[in-house]
């Protein structure tokens, strides 16, 4: 891979994970606060109001595809001086993939199935808001490395 492809596939998955990043910091601040309160109302309303789309069509395919790069980029490097920056972006990226099929798999399946739980429905949305936080970091240390490695590519170029 010429250095020229490396530095654009970076910056490319940066990119993705700042969109990634950006979107759980939204709906952190926008959406979540708002389900710890009467969170049964919050929900009901909520599956209401997702009926054509909801978030996830936001994040698909771009946040797939930059965590894809990620491990592409980690397992195509021969470069030493990145390595250390490629491998910490890629196992940040495993342990947030990892993290997000539970929150999306158990407590989102929970929280807008259809038998969606009553009065534990505010420790369920709770849990999302823990795991989120969770995600943001690890995002954010994927996002981190990635852009190291691209700085240093982009010195050499």
């Amino acid at each position: 891979m010429t250095v020229t492809l490396q530095r654009r596939l970076t910056l490319t998955a940066v990119l993705g994970m700042a969109y990634w990043f950006f979107g759980n910091l939204y709906e952190a601040v926008v959406f979540s606060p708002n389900w710890v309160v009467d969170s049964p109302a919050q929900f009901a309303r909520l599956r209401e109001f997702f009926v054509t789309t909801g978030p996830t069509l936001y994040f698909v395919p771009v946040a797939q595809l930059a965590i894809l790069l990620v491990w592409v980029l980690w397992w195509r490097n021969r470069d030493e001086e990145l390595k250390r920056d490629y491998r910490r972006a890629g196992v940040a990226s495993l342990l947030s993939v990892a993290l997000s099929v539970y929150v999306i798999a158990v407590l989102v399946g929970q929280m807008f199935g259809e038998d969606a739980p009553g009065p534990e429905l505010t420790a369920v949305a709770w849990q999302w808001n823990a795991g989120n936080v969770l995600r943001m970091g690890l995002t954010a240390v994927t996002g981190w490395s990635l852009f190291s490695a691209f700085r240093k590519l982009d010195r050499r170029s």
